[in-house]
């Protein structure tokens, strides 16, 4: 009934069916390379980059009258040749395959992938339709993929499926299913019928469950293909509330309504309730528009160059080493931190090579800016001493015993000295701006924190984090888009097989709700708190000390001006005339211009500690880390409060979303509001 799909050892070429007489099925040999995928193309030197993938969920209707089925069909069928052909086309030689070459391996087959709860009526044409596609387009690699409420048997004998071997030869056609832990009651009676309370109990129980596979279907694509019918109102789980659960989370969604010919693509809840239907000729346009801009073809043009050298540092063979100036900043900040150490988070392998890099670059390029920036500052003080030394060595001459060549040779080192630093402030500074140092930081630390919800989120069966909502009140969030690309272009790879962990049964996958929300608690939101809590510490630990040296060195100044003041006053008066005459020509001609040099540079001193402090946000860091602190803490003691029902993955899921949306906002606004340049001194 299911053609063998096409199977792809990774990142070789596709190769032929599978050999049906695997007593595994259609779906191992495809299992088997998705485990594979990791040691293959990740190693762990750096990055592999990732084919062209998209994912595609479908919710449906199960009873399907004959005359709407033809019309279904072909709908179906230009959704899916329109979807297959463009992910072939962006692959192609051409403008935009170059583009896209940046972040993909374009030289390997696209795959596209397309999730159903193997349900009877839509669920199953589809995948039949799908699989089908061989002939056509031999060039993209098909996986299909299932995500069912609860267990198999559970859902083939209580679930109301009718057509058993139609699902038997669907569930042995995918490489993936995801057996959710939904409770599906044996209704008394018919399945929908009855009206006591044990009826509305299994009911609710069954909706319910349904509902919770709508929602994590949803956390495993891209698009919703939305089989829907007008005359329906639409119950719990159903095909209605999947669409507008998909339009909240910013999926588009394409519908095609049973007894129409026409398509409508839906992008907002406007739509869903005024849908513009398309018609055929329109349809594969506006399908090819949508997956080009879901990949990603193209890039901003004011950020072209910028965007090339951040994709080809991220997929380079190593990342950059530390230097000086890192290990400057390194040792700074070292005076101020907590030496307990947070302990690392531990991505799936389909993941872990892009983190590890990511988070090493973040890393390199924060060092190298604020390093380059405090000795920028450091610098700006020297510069002052060696001019005012200069200007000292007149009235020091005597007193240093200095001829005409010697006060001219020492004129000549001091300015030489002084000329090297300045031109070496300046190098730094050009260097900083020219290689936007802070903005790679925050570029590479906001992709590095999307890949960490990435750690836990599977764990709830979720393959998607959620999407950034932040506002473009900046020019610097039109680079998070960029790397909002590079990272989605990182997870649509990923199969669940390698990323979702729990108790496997062949190609069945049965994700535990109470290790997900444990490991979610205690690993990654206690894990972000104490984080955020010793950076407040070690911002603030800097913050202050920055602000006593100020106040110190100010103080001095003050006193070093009073004791000029007092030793002016007192030639004046006539004081001379009781001091020896060498104590004299000491206060004359040393201790007064020592004097008035210290207070020229001191306070160059202190306008260079408030240099740092500004540029390196310690005050607000600390503030926000405070905040965030407080926040992260507040959802744990919500986490944490006794439940009156058994956990489901659903609670894992929302919380582990709640802690996402909470930690990218807060890293997307870092890096739009923190990435600044450099300032020239």
């Amino acid at each position: 009934m299911f053609p063998a799909p096409t199977v792809v050892d990774f990142p070789g070429r596709a190769k032929g069916p599978t050999d049906s007489g695997d007593p595994a099925g259609p779906g191992a040999t495809l299992t088997q390379a998705y485990v594979s995928f990791s040691a293959a193309v990740m190693p762990h030197s750096a990055p592999a980059k990732p084919v062209v993938a998209l994912t595609l969920a479908l919710a449906g209707k199960r009873r399907i009258e004959a005359e709407a089925l033809t019309r279904l069909s072909e709908g179906l069928a230009l959704v899916f040749h329109a979807v297959a052909g463009r992910l072939v086309s962006l692959c192609e030689p051409g403008a935009a395959a170059d583009s896209l070459s940046l972040r993909f391996a374009t030289e390997a087959p696209p795959r596209l992938t397309l999730i159903t709860g193997l349900a009877d009526g839509a669920d199953q044409l589809a995948s039949r339709l799908f699989l089908g596609l061989k002939p056509d387009f031999p060039e993209v690699e098909r996986v299909l993929g299932a995500v069912l409420p609860c267990d198999r048997a559970t859902f083939v004998a209580r679930s109301g499926l009718t057509d058993e071997p139609g699902f038997t030869a669907a569930a042995a056609a995918c490489a993936f299913i995801i057996e959710l832990d939904g409770d599906m009651p044996a209704a008394p009676g018919a399945p929908h019928e009855g009206e006591g309370a044990e009826a509305r109990r299994a009911r609710a129980e069954r909706g319910r469950a349904f509902s919770d596979q709508s929602e994590i279907l949803l956390r495993q694509a891209d698009i919703l293909i939305a089989i829907d019918d007008p005359r329906d109102d639409g119950r719990i789980g159903g095909t209605r509330e999947t669409i507008r659960t998909a339009l909240d989370l910013g999926m588009p969604v394409v519908q095609l309504r049973l007894g129409h010919d026409e398509i409508a693509l839906l992008r907002s809840r406007a739509d869903f309730d005024e849908p513009a239907p398309l018609p055929e000729s329109h349809a594969g346009e506006a399908l090819w528009s949508l997956v080009a801009e879901l990949v990603g073809a193209g890039a901003p043009a004011h950020e072209a160059g910028y965007v090339k050298s951040l994709i080809s540092e991220f997929y380079a063979r190593e990342p950059p080493s530390s230097g000086p100036l890192n290990r400057l900043w390194e040792g700074f900040e070292g005076l101020f931190k907590d030496p307990a150490r947070i302990p690392a988070d531990d991505a799936a392998p389909a993941y872990q090579p892009y983190r590890r890099r990511a988070s090493a670059l973040s890393a390199y390029y924060g060092s190298l800016y604020r390093g380059s920036f405090l000795l920028g500052y450091v610098l700006a003080v020297v510069a002052v001493l060696l001019a005012v030394g200069a200007l000292a060595m007149f009235p020091l001459r005597p007193l240093l015993r200095l001829d005409a060549l010697g006060l001219d040779t020492a004129l000549t080192v001091l300015g030489l000295a002084k000329l090297a630093v300045v031109v070496a402030i300046l190098q730094l500074a050009s260097r900083a701006n020219h290689d936007r140092l802070a903005h790679r930081a925050a570029d590479y630390r906001y992709l590095s924190e999307r890949l960490r919800a990435m750690t836990f989120l599977p764990h709830a069966a979720a393959l998607r984090s959620p999407y950034n909502w932040s506002l473009p009140y900046t020019t610097r969030v039109s680079a998070q888009d960029v790397i909002d690309r590079l990272f989605l272009s990182i997870v649509r790879q990923a199969s669940p097989l390698e990323v979702v962990p729990g108790p496997r049964d062949g190609a069945g996958l049965r994700p535990g709700a109470g290790v997900a929300l444990a490991l979610i608690r205690t690993r990654w939101l206690a894990g972000q708190r104490r984080y955020h809590e010793r950076n407040h510490l070690t911002q603030h630990r800097m913050s202050r000390w920055l602000e006593r040296m100020s106040r110190r060195l100010n103080q001095w100044v003050i006193g070093i001006v009073v004791v000029d003041l007092a030793l002016a006053a007192l030639g004046v008066a006539g004081w001379a005339e009781w001091l020896p005459k060498s104590l004299e020509s000491w206060v004359n001609g040393g201790a007064t211009p020592t004097l008035i040099a210290l207070a020229a540079i001191l306070p160059a001193a202190v306008a260079s500690l408030n240099g740092v402090q500004f540029q390196s946000e310690c005050s607000r860091l600390a503030d926000r880390s405070e905040h965030m602190a407080a926040q992260l803490r507040q959802i744990e003691e919500r986490s944490s409060l006794a439940r009156l029902r058994p956990v489901r993955l659903l609670d894992a899921l929302r919380l582990g979303e709640d802690v996402a949306k909470s930690t990218i906002d807060e890293v997307a606004e870092w890096s739009a509001i923190y990435g600044k340049d450099f300032v020239e001194m």
